[in-house]
Parts: C-alpha cells; structure tokens; sequence
C-alpha cells in the first residue's frame, strides 16, 4: 500500500556564519542563504505513488499534524538538538521516524535511540530497498548506504521545496575531496576518491532551477576545482549553458582550495562560466599549524598574495580561519589579525579549532585526553564561536576564549571590515562598459538598520556607497559584503560576544 512522507530539514540551533538569520532576525525577509539539498533529493528517490512533502524549518514552521505516515530527519551537527526534539514529538504522535544525513551518518550511535529507522551514508543505491521495505512493514532498524556513481543521483524536486525563500539554490556536481585534513570530517563521510556528475547532468539540473527563476547557485562541492581535467570541462560546459539563458545569466558561488590561484586558464573559465564568490580554507598563516594538520596545500606558498590573484581574475573571496591549533601561542590572535588586514577579504570566516567525531584529530584529541566530555556539545553545535572540544595545549581555555574574542571584534569592527573592502575594491577588476551612478547601498533594508548602530557604522556605509558610486558593478558584491557583516554582528550579539571596544588595544595574551 502507497505511503506518505513528510521530510523536514530541522532549523539551525543558533545563527552561523553563512546562515543569513541577520534577515529574519531584523524583519527584513524570511530567507536562507541556501536552499536545502537534502530533502529535494530525497523526495526524488522516493517512489512516484508516494505522497511527498517538504517542510524547511528555517523559513516556515513545522506542520505537527501532518497526516504523513513517516517522517524523514536530516542535518548537520549545528542541528542535533533539534533533530532529537522533532523525532522525539513525532515518535509520540505514531510516525515513523526516520533520521539521515551528515550527522546520524557521522554519529550513528549519538543518533541511534531517536530514530525508527537510521540511514548512514549516501542514500541513492540503498532507497530503493528502504521505501520498498516501508511499504511492506519488513524495515530494518539501520541501514547503510554506498559510494554511488553521482549520475544516478536524481533531480531534486525543487517543485517542492517553498518558493522565494533562499537567496541561492544548490546543485552538488561531485563529492568527496582528495585532501586529507586532520580535522574535516566531510573526507569522513564521503571519502577521499572525487566522484563526478557528468556536465549534461548538472546543465540539466541547472535547467530545472532556472525554470524555477533562480538565478543564483551554490555548487556544494566540498573541492570543486581539485581535479582539473574535469573542473575543466564542466566549467566549459556552463559557461555555454549560461550564454545561451534567454532571461539572464546565472550566478554561482562554491568552495575550492588556495592551489586555484596556481592556474590563471582555470581561474579565468570560472568567471567566464559565471562563478562569483569562493569559499577558500585559508585557515592560519602559522606553518606550523598547517603542517600539524595535514593541510599541505597552504604550505610554502605566500597565502596573502594566492588571494590577491584570485581577487584581481574576478572571483570574490571568503576566507576560513582558524585559530586553536597545538602549534598556536600566545601570538596567534595578533598574527591572524594581522594576516586578514592584510587581505583583499572582506567576508572571514572564523572559528577555533574543532575535533568532529570521526575524524583522525577528533581520535589523536581523544587519546591525549584532551576532549571536552562528549555530552557538553555546545562546541560542536556551533553554539558559540568561542568555544571548542579540545582542550588547548599551548594556552588556558579562558586564555584561548579571550583572544578569539578580541579576534573577531577586532576583524569585524567596521573601520576593519571596511579597509578589506576598500582593498577588495582596489584589486577586483574594472568592469566594462559601467556607468557611475546612484547605486547606493544606504537604502538596501538592512543598511537602514546597521546605521542605528552608531557612528561607525554610518561610515562603513558611507565608504560603501562612495564604491558603489564609482564602481556600479561591485554593487552586488557589496550588498553581500553588507549582508555578511550584518550576519556576523548579529551572531557575536546573539552569543554576547559583541564588545567594540575590543577592536582598538591589543590582544590579550600579546600584551
């Protein structure tokens, strides 16, 4: 007998870095940043006479009384509290609960008691059996799933997923990455051997979500350009895709390594296939950190200027840093302070160094005894950017909590925030055929909030207003700029991190 499903991608515990809670927060717009890629590809694997629905808690509430026979569960680690309230609730009311995704796949044993049914791993050769096995009340209490080639991953059913409510739509084109990072638990989970989607597939998907009137997407490859023969001639593909959209090009953003800036043909294919922004792991300019966690492709290279490369092709920058590292001392906060000043980088990522279960850092960190008891997740969930499962080896923890502290007032004063524009602006090339004018970024809704702030805040608007005057097309770089800032102040608020005060003496433990 056919079922129904009712799938949920659980809300966020707190706000994160990429995460655009800033727009709900200020009564701006109820939108992500990206839409969720899960549950669209789920719904895709599940049979034709099945009932399906998609529920994304970030930006509407959840339907407790849906009629669905079972309910589907995926997430991230940020969102464990809230996957074990929903399965727990649903649990209660009859549904069978099933949970997936990157956590239960990490964490089978934290996820376990909570679900009917838990998936670990990737799902596309394996659903067949599970729906099959619903159907006929025969399930099994856990199922594991494969390596699957990535062509038979299907279109997700973005027909489902709310309309209007994310700034971009995702389409994974591979997975796995060839790295091996101490502390990435994504090689963990999908491996270390890159697996691809044939470019016909992913113009095919692209089709879909541009019917749909997207125009921005994110490629969530975990390494997009680290095999170059392929990202080659993906790139080549869309890039003929996108000049032939009869109602504009696209956008994308997604994540590849520093070693891009290394080949100029590549970097130059991105932006002619329409590639905006990337996400790189810069991670500490201190080498020996980057030696301790096997992050080779940062060595021996001057990171500062492999990003002015990537700025001057094109392609806008957001740069991960990490600070908490066993070779990090007591001058780590002032060296990364003064490594991101240094950088054509307005949008930093920050955060301490984390040990996710699973991972060789995670298994060095327990045999050293230096993990936080594993039921105080807050460190894991991303609760606060000042806190971490490791206990720091070179430092107290309150020294570490303080410095980071300092750190991130210091990168995101807005007299920082706005030299790193400033210098973004001063190396991004001119665009042709741009006229000045009246492209303000003052009367973008969140600017009219950010300006209550106070004076500094006024001037960062101000000298993003004169660029936006002068260079009319940086303005939606700006407005993600500003979008981003905002994001980031409102995350050190809502974790009472927020001291401007801290911006203008030195750090802490380099005093």
């Amino acid at each position: 007998m056919p079922k129904s499903i009712y799938l949920i991608n659980p809300r966020e515990s707190v706000p994160g870095n990429h995460s655009m809670e800033v727009l709900q927060a200020w009564g701006i717009v109820n939108m992500v940043g990206i839409a969720d890629l899960a549950t669209t590809t789920v719904a895709a694997l599940i049979p034709k006479d099945w009932a399906v629905s998609i529920c994304d808690e970030r930006v509407q509430p959840v339907d407790w009384d849906t009629e669905a026979d079972v309910v589907g569960l995926t997430g991230k680690v940020s969102q464990r509290a809230r996957i074990i309230e929903l399965a727990a609730e649903f649990r209660r009311r009859g549904k069978l609960v099933v949970i997936g995704g990157p956590y239960a796949s990490l964490s089978p044993a934290d996820m376990r008691p909570h679900a009917d049914i838990l998936v670990a791993g990737e799902v596309e050769e394996i659903a067949g059996s599970i729906f099959a096995d619903i159907e006929s009340g025969a399930w099994q209490s856990e199922y594991l799933g494969t390596k699957p080639d990535l062509n038979l991953s299907p279109i997700p059913r973005w027909d489902l997923y709310p309309r209007n409510s994310a700034a971009l739509a995702q389409v994974q084109t591979s997975r796995g990455c060839p790295f091996e990072c101490e502390f990435c638990d994504v090689i963990q989970y999908l491996g270390r051997k890159q697996r691809w989607k044939d470019p016909e597939h992913v113009v095919r998907e692209l089709d879909v979500l541009y019917s749909l009137g997207y125009r921005g997407v994110f490629l969530a490859d975990d390494n997009f350009t680290v095999v170059r023969k392929r990202a080659r001639a993906l790139l080549e593909r869309i890039a003929a895709w996108n000049r032939a959209r009869p109602d504009g090009r696209m956008h994308f953003a997604t994540q590849v390594s520093i070693d891009l800036a290394r080949d100029p043909d590549l970097l130059a294919l991105c932006v002619e296939a329409g590639m905006r922004s990337v996400f790189i792991g810069i991670e500490t300019p201190n080498e020996e950190s980057l030696a301790e966690t096997h992050k080779r492709q940062n060595l021996r290279i001057d990171l500062a200027e492999e990003i002015r490369k990537v700025v001057r092709a094109g392609l806008s920058v957001t740069a991960g840093m990490i600070v908490g590292f066993d070779h990090d001392r007591a001058d780590i906060f002032e060296r990364q302070a003064a490594f991101v000043e240094s950088l054509p980088v307005p949008c930093i990522s920050p955060g301490l160094l984390i040990a996710p279960p699973s991972t060789p850092l995670y298994e060095r960190m327990a045999q050293a005894g230096r993990l936080v008891p594993p039921d105080q997740m807050d460190a894991l969930t991303g609760a606060s950017l000042v806190e971490t499962n490791i206990r720091p080896l070179t430092m107290s923890e309150r020294e570490l909590k303080g410095g980071m502290t300092w750190l991130l007032n210091r990168i995101f004063s807005p007299s920082a925030y706005g030299r790193r524009i400033e210098a973004f602006a001063a190396l991004y090339p001119q665009g042709e055929g741009t006229k000045r004018g009246a492209n303000y970024i003052r009367g973008h809704p969140l600017a009219r909030r950010l300006a209550k702030y106070g004076e500094s805040e006024q001037q960062l608007l101000a000298l993003m207003d004169g660029i936006a005057h002068q260079r009319p097309e940086l303005r939606q770089h700006l407005i993600e700029f500003l979008t981003y800032f905002c994001q980031m102040r409102y995350r050190l608020e809502f974790n009472h991190l927020w001291n401007p005060a801290l911006a203008d003496v030195a750090a802490p433990l380099a005093a």
